[in-house]
């Protein structure tokens, strides 16, 4: 029996699949793209045909739902976005209170050459695009979050690097290369991420929203006492301890919520705790020059999670100690 020119299409669609996938799933599959394209147009065909594409792609690299690096970046999706773009919020308030006195200088003659009014431009821009992924990403819409953060994370960096290549690597990057890994590589890990997160699995349930909001306030508050109380001039301890706190306030709100997700437990509590500890590391990655004020910020860090494994792990012991010596459960 010949098969028709659509058959022909979708059977050569269904050969981008892994064979076992292909053996147990093929007709499913086969069945809704002949349902999807009947009576449809060029354009709906060759969507249709560019999703099968792209989820045959999912299948071989493990991306899907039903696999556990698919898993893994879906848990750790809200917690990337909620530290790529919680600075945001700090930036767009500064960039409010400058706005008239930036803008002046950069459209004035002697205001900076072409370069820098660009940059200037596309900074102002990716402040805005994450304080609005922080919005968005609190508020359930996933979709809309994810992109914005990616436009803010990767916006500003692919400018200058167009603009200013030869300045970056003579003067930025040639004595301090792990500069030049916090640059490159911060954002492109954070677009994978953000970007492969199974689109059946978006970060959209209670405690993602909650942890993107947590994360963000922290952040904005600590900035902006440290910027305020810095504003007069006077260098404290308590200015210091503010400056510290820039950092670790966001990290307290990740140790919490890893806590919390290890001492519940469940099915994705590892998933879960490997988001949470991809995020911190992200975080550490992008502000190292921040904690770097803050003596052995790295260390602080890493005590600060570890306590809360710790303390998550003994709360778990003395649970299932207190299930097993009480009375017993019809």
């Amino acid at each position: 029996m010949t098969e028709s020119p659509e058959q022909a299409r979708t059977t050569r669609l269904l050969r981008l699949y892994p064979a076992s996938y292909r053996r147990e799933h093929g007709p499913e599959i086969a069945a809704i793209h002949a349902d999807v394209i009947r009576g449809a147009g060029r354009l709906a065909r060759l969507r249709e045909a560019a999703d099968m594409v792209r989820h045959a792609l999912r299948v071989h690299l493990c991306l899907t739902s039903a696999d556990g690096p698919g898993r893994f970046l879906a848990a750790a999706a809200p917690y990337v976005l909620a530290v790529v773009c919680a600075p945001a919020l700090f930036g767009v308030l500064t960039h409010a209170t400058l706005w008239a006195d930036d803008w002046t200088a950069q459209i004035s003659a002697d205001g900076g050459q072409s370069a820098d009014r660009v940059e200037w431009l596309v900074d102002q821009c990716a402040a805005v695009a994450g304080a609005l992924a922080l919005l968005c990403g609190a508020g359930g819409r996933w979709g809309p979050a994810r992109l914005l953060a990616v436009f803010s994370a990767v916006a500003l960096p692919v400018t200058t690097w167009v603009l200013d290549a030869d300045y970056l690597i003579s003067y930025r990057y040639l004595d301090r290369p792990l500069l030049a890994t916090v640059d490159i590589l911060g954002p492109v890990l954070t677009t994978l991420v953000l970007l492969c997160c199974p689109a059946d699995l978006p970060p959209v349930r209670v405690r993602d929203r909650t942890v993107i909001a947590a994360v963000a306030v922290a952040g904005f508050l600590t900035r902006t006492l440290a910027w305020v109380i810095g504003s007069t001039g006077e260098v404290t301890w308590t200015t210091q301890m503010l400056w510290g706190m820039e950092a670790l306030a966001p990290l307290t709100v990740l140790a919490v919520f890893l806590f919390t997700a290890l001492a519940r437990g469940g099915p994705n509590a590892r998933f879960t705790a490997a988001g949470i500890l991809t995020a911190a590391l992200l975080w550490l990655w992008h502000d190292y020059g921040l904690l770097g004020s803050v003596p052995y910020g790295g260390l602080l860090t890493a005590a600060l999670l570890a306590a809360a494994v710790l303390a998550a792990v003994v709360v778990r012991r003395r649970h299932r100690t207190a299930s097993g010596t009480g009375p017993a459960r019809s």
